[in-house]
């Protein structure tokens, strides 16, 4: 009776689990930051809604799962935190424990900081050169204490947060880089790497006058920019897609974006670049835009965006996993 009664009792539990199981919904112009183990998802769009429901969320990767069924996936909503703000077409950045989520659209402050550690939310006041409201789907890149956000839209500006302050300053130049929003940002020691973007619209995606796309470096000592040249398999443009570092081949993958369905691959040292070969199918088949990209060990988790159609965007809610 009592082993009967065990096996009701697991059933029930485990049925309960199943059914109240939290699962997030499709998004776009979200952010994804991994802090020790766990994936924070913030914010986001769902095209025709408005504001994606359950603005903060995470993902536990040192828990084995598959992508097959989103719903088994080890989720965990945080949205019933106190002070929780919505935001869109943000930018995010982390140190080891704090993230800070920096512009977009949004129905709290321009900078919101979450503890990861004591689990809170709060939106602080910043001062000095504060940036306007043009900080919407740019990159930013934290070294130290600082956080880098370059452009937005039609600003050509280097906004500098000190994060220990709170304090903004701003850097300007004559060089006018290709794309002040939709590009990528990596950080290579103490110089940030500018890759595509436009100026005004996802028609505005840059090519240079060799139609190739050029790259901008900022060197975070001397506040100086410099043109990159590069070779092998030049991309003619890209713009609103998701990249990542991978440190230990020296090389920027860069997913799908505007009327692109490829992965282009960047060396670092070489500044050489090639079409990624992926040995299977299963990525998206579909134009993907704002979406994330995010690497975890030997693989980068590929989540969410707009699929781009004839149509319009579609919601995407899927997740891809490469290895």
């Amino acid at each position: 009776m009592k082993t009967l009664l065990s096996i009701v009792l697991f059933c029930i539990i485990n049925f309960h689990k199943i059914i109240f199981a939290f699962v997030p919904s499709g998004r776009g112009e979200h952010n994804a930051v991994l802090v020790d183990k766990k994936l924070y998802f913030h914010g986001g769009w769902a095209a025709g809604e408005g504001y994606a429901p359950s603005q903060l969320f995470y993902l536990d990767v040192s828990k084995s799962f598959t992508i097959l069924d989103i719903s088994l996936m080890p989720w965990t909503n945080l949205s019933s935190i106190s002070g929780v703000t919505c935001k869109t077409g943000a930018t995010a950045c982390a140190d080891e424990t704090t993230i800070y989520y920096i512009g977009g659209w949004h129905c709290g402050g321009l900078v919101s900081k979450f503890n990861t550690i004591s689990l809170q939310w709060s939106e602080p006041t910043t001062s000095g050169s504060i940036p306007k409201e043009e900080i919407k789907f740019v990159h930013c890149v934290i070294l130290e204490n600082n956080i880098y956000i370059y452009g937005g839209y039609a600003v050509h500006k280097m906004n500098i947060l000190d994060t220990s302050k709170l304090f903004w300053s701003t850097f300007t130049s004559s060089l006018i880089y290709s794309g002040t929003h939709f590009y990528s940002a990596t950080l290579l020691n103490d110089s940030i790497l500018y890759i595509g973007g436009a100026f005004h619209s996802l028609d505005g995606c840059q090519t240079n006058s060799n139609q190739e796309l050029p790259i901008s470096i900022y060197n975070t000592n001397d506040n100086t920019w410099r043109i990159v040249t590069t070779s092998g398999q030049i991309p003619t443009r890209k713009c609103d897609h998701a990249s990542v570092y991978i440190p230990q081949h020296n090389r920027i993958l860069l997913f799908y974006g505007v009327d692109d369905i490829t992965i282009n691959s960047l060396d670092t040292l070489t500044f050489t670049w090639t079409i990624a070969v992926i040995l299977n199918s299963g990525g998206p088949r579909r134009r993907l835009v704002r979406h994330s990209a995010t690497l975890i060990g030997a693989y980068v988790l590929i989540a969410f965006g707009f699929y781009l159609t004839d149509e319009g965007r579609i919601t995407s809610s899927d997740i891809f996993l490469l290895d």
